[in-house]
């Protein structure tokens, strides 16, 4: 039980720093809040796995299952959310204007720096200390909780986005344990945010 207190705090030594750090930046304008977070997210949760020593890989094998099923899965999920009554859930923070930032901080900067947290330095630490399904499920749940803090909306919608947010963790937690592989993480999460950005542009464009 300690190791997952112990990997509580670390997730909560990066996540309430870089989301006062967003809370200045926000006042900056549009976009600076979402590229503080992540930047971060991602310069304090490789600290910590250096410091740390968490071994981490960074092999190819199972790359183009995380691809796809990313892809789909997110798309899945994109789809069912139309189903539901009322208004979409939407993001609190303002996105970075131009389409290229907003393509670098979802589809790169996002993936890559909530991967080396909730996969790299949580999962990965409690992977090291002899957990596996506590360790894909503990990663999970504390990537979809900020979910429910991110968007705002009708609360059936925001349970919805957040239970989503659950089921891709988990999957993805699972790709991480079996390759060990943080580039297999940033795939399939990058994959996740592209099914979900092509749809929010049609959606727009409809």
């Amino acid at each position: 039980m300690i190791e997952y207190l112990y990997a509580l705090l670390l997730w909560l030594a990066v996540f309430l720093p870089s989301s006062s750090l967003a809370s200045l930046l926000a006042e900056r304008g549009k976009g600076f809040a979402g590229a503080g977070i992540q930047g971060a997210f991602l310069i304090l949760s490789l600290t910590l796995i250096s410091l740390l020593r968490i071994p981490l890989g960074f092999g190819l094998v199972y790359l183009p299952h995380a691809i796809a099923s990313g892809f789909f899965v997110s798309l899945a999920l994109n789809l069912g959310e139309r189903l539901l009554p009322g208004e979409k859930a939407r993001v609190k923070a303002e996105m970075p204007e131009g389409l290229l930032w907003r393509v670098l901080l979802l589809l790169i900067l996002a993936p890559l720096a909530e991967e080396s947290l909730n996969r790299g330095l949580v999962e990965g630490y409690l992977l090291s200390q002899g957990q596996f399904r506590g360790a894909i499920g503990f990663s999970a749940l504390l990537f979809a909780l900020p979910h429910w803090i991110a968007f705002e909306g009708a609360s059936s919608r925001k349970a919805y986005v957040t239970a989503g947010a659950f089921l891709m963790g988990l999957i993805v937690g699972y790709l991480f344990a079996f390759s060990g592989s943080l580039l297999t993480a940033f795939a399939f999460h990058s994959s996740a945010n592209l099914a979900g950005f092509i749809f929010s542009l049609l959606n727009e464009n409809s």
